[in-house]
């Protein structure tokens, strides 16, 4: 057992961070910024490229990979397939908002594959697998906000953007976990065990199914009680010990975790969600994103120039590969639309941050790279709304 005594001084330099941080990004009305990237820059400022006033600890590496899970687990959360219903719209496209959805993903994942795969030969990049991952995965967190705020949630459109998001982020982060699996395993046993998270999520949904029709449950899901929030927490570390326990990457199991959570309790009734949420964007996420720029170290990229020259690169890419599958929507809508909806999905954020972590802590990609990397996720989490907004703007006029 470590000796090492823990300093409250860094974690209270995060948490006060965390809590002025939505406050000052409110305070900036020219230009939306999302708090999760204010969280960053912050970071950045305090951290080992600014002012460098955060003491390294194992107690605050810890806290940062349970925000990590956590986050992971509130992306499993935000899968609402309630919200996958059928169009009320005539047509013989329009009626399958899941078929369009599949084609605009497909299109993006193999036009990232192929990119990736030429961006390799070059030496561009150190692997193929992490950026598919990077170029055509999506932001459901960012996504799923934007179509309430324009009430589009409920409407073909909106429910072909978020189904293009939801496939996104569930293909690549079985891709990734599966990457994981298959470079850190030794043996075909081991990679083959994985494949047991797939009994255990049905199990546990049945059951947990079963225990919430339960009177017990609502009795004792408030005040000092919470068994339903226990219930959660109890439920995420299980899965995340299990990922372990099959030598994959625990964010899978966090990932299933909030899916299982999502699937057997009703967002329109239960209050599980709304205390999830404050659970974890009032502590944990917060403290993941600021020691993510915490630990951006500037450098990196001073020492590697040549990782910030993929910046422009990464954007173009990242635009590209979801402005061509735009086409296909022009049967349905217009120009105007068809690239808003490109660009909304173009947003990055969790799932690339992710691969940078994983990819950086198994030695694959280099620290600049991945700066080079959280620096993508800053610029089209923030700029992807707003030409989604000025675009919807401009089509609603």
């Amino acid at each position: 057992m470590t000796n090492e005594v823990f300093s409250y001084s860094s974690l209270l330099l995060i948490v006060f961070v965390a809590a002025v941080i939505p406050a000052a990004v409110n305070r900036i009305k020219f230009i939306s910024i999302p708090i999760v990237v204010g969280e960053i820059v912050a970071g950045i400022v305090i951290g080992k490229s600014g002012l460098n006033l955060v003491s390294e600890s194992v107690w605050l590496d810890f806290l940062f990979q349970l925000g990590f899970a956590f986050l992971m687990f509130m992306s499993g959360l935000e899968i609402n397939l309630q919200l996958i219903g059928p169009s009320s719209k005539k047509g013989q496209l329009t009626q399958q908002p899941f078929f369009v959805a599949s084609i605009l993903f497909l299109t993006s994942f193999i036009l990232s594959f192929i990119i990736a795969f030429l961006l390799k030969i070059y030496g561009l990049i150190p692997n193929i697998t992490l950026f598919v991952i990077v170029f055509c995965s999506t932001s459901v967190g960012i996504v799923v906000p934007i179509l309430k705020e324009k009430g589009l949630l409920n409407e073909e459109y909106g429910q072909i953007i978020l189904i293009t998001a939801l496939l996104a982020d569930f293909s690549t982060m079985i891709l990734l976990s599966l990457f994981v699996t298959l470079t850190s395993s030794s043996s075909v046993f081991e990679i083959l065990l994985i494949l047991l998270l797939i009994p255990a999520f049905f199990l546990v949904y049945k059951a947990g199914n079963k225990i919430m029709k339960y009177p017990m449950m609502e009795e004792l899901a408030h005040k000092t009680s919470q068994i339903k929030v226990r219930g959660t927490i109890a439920l995420l570390i299980m899965f995340m010990t299990l990922a372990q326990l099959l030598k994959t990457e625990m964010i899978l199991g966090a990932f299933l975790a909030g899916l299982i959570v999502s699937l057997i309790n009703d967002r329109a009734t239960s209050q599980i969600y709304q205390k999830l949420d404050a659970i974890g964007y009032g502590f944990f996420i917060p403290l993941f994103f600021i020691m993510v720029g915490v630990n951006f170290n500037v450098k990196d990229i001073i020492n590697n120039p040549e990782s910030m020259y993929l910046l422009p690169v990464f954007l173009a890419i990242i635009y590209f590969v979801n402005l061509m599958p735009s086409i296909f929507l022009r049967f349905i809508y217009s120009w105007k639309k068809s690239i808003a909806a490109a660009t909304l999905s173009s947003s990055r954020l969790s799932l690339i941050i992710a691969v940078g972590t994983i990819g950086y802590k198994m030695g694959i990609i280099s620290g600049a790279l991945n700066a080079t990397i959280i620096l993508v996720a800053i610029i089209t989490c923030t700029i992807s709304p707003l030409l989604f907004n000025n675009l919807f703007y401009a089509q609603t006029k």
